[in-house]
């Protein structure tokens, strides 16, 4: 179990190492001390932008599974009172990625390269 801890802990922090270094704007809500948060979950806030709307949609189309919001609030459309009560701003799309220990470095970099692509359009 240790082995599988530390690779998918070693994938969330790659991936917020990259998200921050590839993409502007970029937040994180929650804790995401590798100490005190889920190893398994990163909830992601990123810029307000035309494309927000439609990014977990996109992401889907892309081949990639990702979470809108907060676990609480899954499935439907309202904001995330779990989100709005740590400050996140509600016009921020909020998405969760969820690791395990079958992911790869390699999949990071091709949600990093979807992420850039969208945000960037």
């Amino acid at each position: 179990m240790e082995s599988h801890r530390e690779h998918i802990s070693g994938l969330k922090n790659y991936m917020k190492e990259q998200l921050l270094s590839e993409l502007e704007g970029v937040t994180f809500n929650g804790d995401t001390d590798e100490e005190t948060s889920l190893y398994t979950v990163l909830n992601t806030s990123f810029p307000s932008s035309g494309t927000s709307e439609m990014m977990l949609f996109n992401l889907d189309i892309a081949g990639i599974a990702s979470s809108g919001g907060s676990a609480c609030t899954s499935g439907t459309d309202q904001g995330s009172h779990v989100l709005r009560g740590i400050g996140s701003d509600p016009e921020r799309p909020a998405v969760r990625f969820s690791f395990s220990r079958y992911n790869t470095r390699e999949e990071v970099d091709y949600v990093i390269d979807t992420l850039k692509g969208l945000l960037n359009k």
